[in-house]
């Protein structure tokens, strides 16, 4: 601890070159602290890098695997929609048909009572 002085004494060459000691020391001590502070901030930003890297990666790959689902599932779709629309026509021609059935019935019926 630094000895406390008084404002009327003088200070002396062994004063100074202690307190400058000191200084340097202190200076020394906080350019250390700032190195070893860039370094350790470099690390983490390199490793949040390599995170964001791997992230980035793993993100693709759901990405790709839900674009892969989704395109099968539309094909799916539009083959039910085709086969719908498909299924319609052939409905209308079926009902076509039954209703001129009834009348081809008839007119077999009828020649042959006559």
């Amino acid at each position: 601890m630094p000895k406390k002085s008084n404002n009327s004494q003088t200070a002396t060459k062994s004063d100074i070159q202690r307190l400058e000691k000191s200084t340097k020391s202190n200076i020394q001590r906080l350019e250390s602290d700032i190195k070893r502070f860039e370094k350790s901030t470099k690390l983490d930003i390199k490793g949040l890098k390599n995170d964001f890297k791997s992230f980035e990666e793993r993100l693709g790959a759901k990405i790709d695997k839900i674009a892969n689902t989704l395109d099968g599932f539309v094909g799916r779709v539009d083959d039910l929609t085709i086969e719908n629309k498909v299924g319609v026509n052939q409905a209308r021609e079926l009902r076509v048909q039954i209703d001129d059935h009834e009348e081809r019935i008839t007119k077999i019926e009828t020649t042959v009572i006559q």
